[in-house]
């Protein structure tokens, strides 16, 4: 099971969207270092999911090829809106070679850059009993406040997340005229380490995960600081990386939200 969350960052006029996860899924037991954001060779985009990984896993691979197989898609000709309705109809098409009808309890954030409309697009796919398919919804900036705040969660907990979220930024008077800036990383990050975790939130778990998208139609992956077992290491997409590897990407420390190892990333 899954907490994550994708949000429009701002700093003055620079805006970036980022995606935070967890590192958990659950079977039998906990495991804590699988990736749920997945970056494709279409670079101004990413996506995470949460739920079912019987369904998640397959669908983002063949979403992978499907990518590899279109220039068009891969090289961002295609507008990123026309490739949001290229997932739908891909997720879509794998259930019709599924025998037996069981319900997908899975959803996916999905977001991007678009050159097109010179801003950035951020969707929720769910699956509808109903219909039987998936559809997507759009995410739209906070109605009912002056602030520009874009921001969703998906996942277990979102009760919690959303209401930690409301009252962090109540603290820092940026609900009503502000905007975001880590503070979905932080809720996340405080969720993970409540000290009645394994109780209060125990489908969730390991080190927070985090991509960043940019307006250059690129996107990032960053290594994450955690401690593990009461030691400090570095993450990948929540795979502790060997103290003798070091990886050409930042670092961030979600306690302190500092970054390190931005010489090597140039």
């Amino acid at each position: 099971m899954t907490i994550c969350a994708a949000w429009i960052k701002t700093n003055g006029k620079s805006e970036e969207l980022v995606f935070v996860t967890d590192s958990r899924l659950r079977a039998f037991g906990s495991w804590d270092c699988n990736p749920k954001i997945y970056t494709f060779s279409r670079s101004d985009c990413a996506m995470c999911f949460s739920g079912d990984t019987s369904f998640s896993y397959p669908m983002m691979i063949q979403l992978k090829n499907e990518i590899e197989l279109n220039p068009k898609i891969k090289n961002r000709y295609q507008h990123l809106s026309t490739f949001k309705a290229v997932i739908l109809k891909t997720l879509n098409e794998m259930l019709l070679y599924k025998s037996d009808y069981e319900i997908p309890s899975v959803e996916f954030l999905f977001g991007g850059y678009c050159w097109h409309k010179q801003e950035f697009k951020l969707w929720k796919f769910i699956y509808q009993k109903d219909i039987k398919k998936f559809t997507y919804q759009p995410i739209k900036f906070w109605k009912g406040v002056k602030s520009k705040i874009l921001v969703s969660f998906s996942g277990d907990y979102l009760d919690e997340a959303k209401e930690k979220l409301i009252n962090l930024l109540k603290e820092r008077n940026k609900l009503e005229s502000g905007s975001l800036d880590m503070e979905p990383l932080e809720v996340i990050r405080d969720m993970l380490l409540d000290p009645n975790a394994s109780t209060k939130f125990n489908c969730i778990g390991g080190a927070p995960q985090m991509v960043k998208v940019y307006k250059s139609l690129n996107r990032v992956s960053f290594g994450v600081k955690w401690k593990i077992g009461g030691k400090e290491v570095t993450t990948l997409f929540g795979r502790p990386i060997k103290t003798f590897r070091s990886i050409p990407l930042p670092i961030i420390d979600p306690i302190t939200l500092e970054y390190s190892n931005t010489n090597s990333y140039s």
